[in-house]
């Protein structure tokens, strides 16, 4: 199966590419080709950084995208596609990979983003689910995004290319509090990287990955305890998740307490 956590677009709170990070080191995935930078990236938007010491340049470290292999213990084998999202040519490299998916053997591909959304961080992540065409029976027993036109990422693009060679994808959406979406969120990595794991039939430690989760929890808690306001919105965001709300009318739009809880953030030693 493959694994697809590029960063990029809507990867809110980084919970896609730190999902996809942490199960890269977690499974001891190994490196087995990378793609041509010069090909697929643009260095003026994802510029390549330096490592200068002593008035040398020692090291220059550039955007890759990769793809490894792991070797886990149920009953399927990981490929692994991570890096950044490619800023142009995107056709060739959705053929690139459908055509190494037809080479390898793989069965289905899952592909992992974030999104902010109006609800609160007091209650679980939710995983959302999006299917190619190819994997359409699936849709039926799993709970779905909400309809939506516009912008996607390429991740969207892969899921479509591969129905084109009758491979059956599913992307993973872990929905973000719109409050916090701007910050790393390591509840939304544990969830994504709890999915995977089922998907995969695989046991995977997330000990690591909790602790993080817990301690974020409780800064935010902290963060929202101080200012009124905020603690209504969440209350609300309560109620309208409690009351299987999936939409955003009436509800506040959570800028005002981002730009708090942000501040409070700042302002944290650690």
């Amino acid at each position: 199966m493959l694994l697809t956590a590029l960063e990029g677009f809507v990867d809110s709170g980084a919970a896609a590419s730190t999902a996809g990070m942490f199960l890269r080191h977690r499974w001891k995935s190994e490196v087995v080709a990378t793609f041509d930078r010069d090909a697929f990236i643009d260095f003026r938007a994802r510029r390549p950084s330096a490592v200068v010491s002593g008035g040398v340049v020692r090291r220059v470290e550039w955007p890759e995208l990769e793809l490894l292999v792991a070797t886990l213990d149920g009953p399927h084998d990981a490929l692994l596609l991570m890096g950044h999202e490619p800023d142009m040519g995107w056709e060739a490299f959705c053929d690139t990979i459908a055509k190494l998916c037809e080479q390898t053997g793989v069965e289905r591909m899952i592909s992992l983003g974030a999104y902010p959304a109006a609800v609160p961080h007091t209650r679980p992540v939710r995983i959302l689910h999006a299917v190619n065409v190819a994997a359409e029976d699936l849709a039926h027993d799993l709970p779905t995004t909400p309809d939506y036109t516009g912008p996607v990422g390429i991740g969207t693009v892969l899921q479509h290319a591969l129905a084109g060679v009758d491979i059956p994808a599913i992307g993973l959406w872990a929905e973000i509090p719109h409050y916090i979406a701007a910050s790393p969120n390591p509840s939304g990595a544990l969830a994504l990287a709890q999915a995977v794991a089922r998907m995969f039939g695989s046991v995977i430690d997330t000990t690591e990955l909790e602790a993080a989760s817990k301690l974020h929890i409780e800064q935010v808690e902290r963060a929202v305890g101080e200012h009124e306001e905020a603690r209504h919105m969440v209350k609300a965001l309560e109620v309208h998740v409690d009351l299987g709300g999936d939409g955003d009318d009436g509800l506040p739009t959570g800028e005002d307490i981002a730009a708090e809880i942000e501040r409070f953030f700042r302002q944290q030693s650690d």
